[in-house]
This record gives C-alpha cells, sequence and structure tokens, in this order.
C-alpha cells in the first residue's frame, strides 16, 4: 500500500470520526469476535471509500448533457473548460490557474478507447488517466511522451486483441478511468491557441478506429443526485448499501494486485 493511501485512509477516518458517521463501535467490548467484525468492517470502509467515491463522482459528472454544466460530459466524451474556471469550481478539488482542463470519464468495459493528443507545438500538456482506485497509471504529455501528435490506446484487465499501426497501448488496471487533461495556458490572451489544442483532444472507439465516429449519446440517469456533493452523499450512504456498492465496482474495476493482502 502507498504512503499516498495510508494517508488517505487516515483523514477519512479522522473525516468519518469528525462527522459521526453510523458506524460505532460495538456496545460491549467484551465479545472479541464483535470487536474483531468491527475492525474488518471499519478497515474494509476506509480500503473501498476510494473506489465509491470515484463511481460517485463518475455518475454526477457524466448524467448530463455534453455543454450543459462546467466540467461535465457524457461518457466518452472530452469537456473542454474553456476559461480559468471560477473560485467555486470544485469537481477536481482545487484547480490550478495556469493551465485549462480538458476532463473526460472512460468505460472500456466494452472495447478500448483510443485518446489522440494533437501536436502542441512544444506548448506544455499533460493527460492524467486516474483508475478507480484514484491511481495514476499513465500520464501522456510533454514530459512523458513528447508534444508531437500521440494515440494512445487505453485497454481494459484482461483485454488481449490487436491494436492499429501506430497507436502506443496503455493497460488500465480498471474498467472505468478519469482522465483530468490540462494545457498551459499564458492568460487570457494566449485562451484562443490553447482551444486550438483542447479540439485536437480525441476519444474513439477502436472498432471506429480510422471511420467517422458515431455521436456519443447523453445517458441521464434519473436516480443521480445531482446536487449533493458525492462526499456528502458518501457521509450518508447505509453501510450495507455502500458495501455492495463495493462489491458490483470491483466486478469491472479489481483491487490492485499488491492489494490482495488487504482484500
Amino acid at each position: 500500500m502507498t504512503i499516498v493511501k495510508r494517508l488517505v485512509y487516515m483523514l477519512v477516518a479522522v473525516a468519518i470520526a469528525g462527522a459521526g458517521m453510523a458506524i460505532s463501535r460495538p456496545a460491549s467490548a467484551a465479545s472479541a469476535a464483535a470487536q474483531e467484525a468491527y475492525d474488518i468492517g471499519f478497515e474494509a470502509y476506509l480500503y473501498f471509500y476510494p473506489l465509491v467515491i470515484m463511481d460517485v463522482t463518475r455518475r454526477q459528472a457524466t448524467s448530463v448533457e455534453a455543454g450543459k454544466v462546467l466540467g461535465r460530459a457524457p461518457m466518452n466524451t472530452f469537456m473542454h473548460i474553456p476559461t480559468f474556471p471560477p473560485a467555486e469550481f470544485r469537481d477536481v478539488v482545487r484547480p490550478n490557474f495556469d493551465t485549462l482542463y480538458s476532463i473526460a470519464w472512460l468505460d472500456l468495459t466494452k472495447e478500448p478507447i483510443i485518446v489522440t493528443a494533437p501536436d502542441t507545438d512544444g506548448r506544455y500538456y499533460m493527460l492524467p488517466m486516474l483508475d478507480m482506485w484514484t491511481d495514476v497509471f499513465a500520464n501522456p504529455g510533454k514530459r512523458s511522451t513528447g508534444t508531437k501528435e500521440g494515440h494512445f490506446a487505453l485497454v481494459p484487465p484482461g483485454w488481449s486483441g490487436k491494436l492499429p499501426e501506430g497507436v502506443k497501448r496503455i493497460g488500465s488496471p480498471t474498467g472505468m478511468v478519469w482522465i483530468i487533461g490540462r494545457t498551459q495556458t499564458n492568460g487570457p490572451a494566449d485562451y484562443k491557441a490553447v482551444h486550438k489544442v483542447q479540439a485536437g483532444y480525441k476519444l474513439t472507439k477502436l472498432s471506429e478506429w480510422g471511420k467517422h465516429p458515431s455521436p456519443v449519446p447523453a445517458e441521464i440517469d434519473s436516480g443521480v443526485d445531482m446536487k449533493t456533493p458525492p462526499m456528502i452523499q458518501m457521509n450518508k450512504m447505509p453501510p450495507r448499501d455502500f458495501f455492495a456498492y463495493a462489491a458490483a465496482l470491483m466486478k469491472i474495476n479489481p483491487p490492485h494486485p499488491p492489494d490482495n493482502d488487504m482484500v
């Protein structure tokens, strides 16, 4: 387990205690079995927290029509933020102010998705790719892959097909992926040049590579709470629902091999 993950778990534990979560200790400390069950449940809650909150965030961020909400768009669609975001924008916690964001959630469960980055002519950019356990597993960009045009196929766990020539394979640890892309900007006067770069970021299903891609329809889920922040939704989630949610998510977002002992 990484130091970063341990720190996250500690912070979540503090938040749980401060929020008065419904996960309480057994009434009687005399029962060793009850205490062990509590300890396992508490550790499991901390372990699954990143996975579940990622999916709560994903569902809220993608149950929209393209262009309707800042930073949000249907699955497999880039949403480009054209200006510096307002102070209240918190989808990525605290956005920086020397880049413009390009955000997308990808569903790899049916087939790989090819991410295209344009030639940025030396301009700094990065496309950090987060798996559903919140780990950055790849980060195409100026520092890692250069600034020439690049094509990166994100493939799901267990996929063994063939990719087109000139497309670099990136194995995703999970079936869902969050891209939080950033492109350097030197202030509002530079926006036009950045928008040209953003327009070059493309997402293409492997089956549509080399073809005219079909439009991505918006899938509006009426059961998604679109107003309550994900963390508050998490804090109100009954324990039974939380663990059932985590178990379902693991079917397409398996734990990392180093976490086998924890699982």
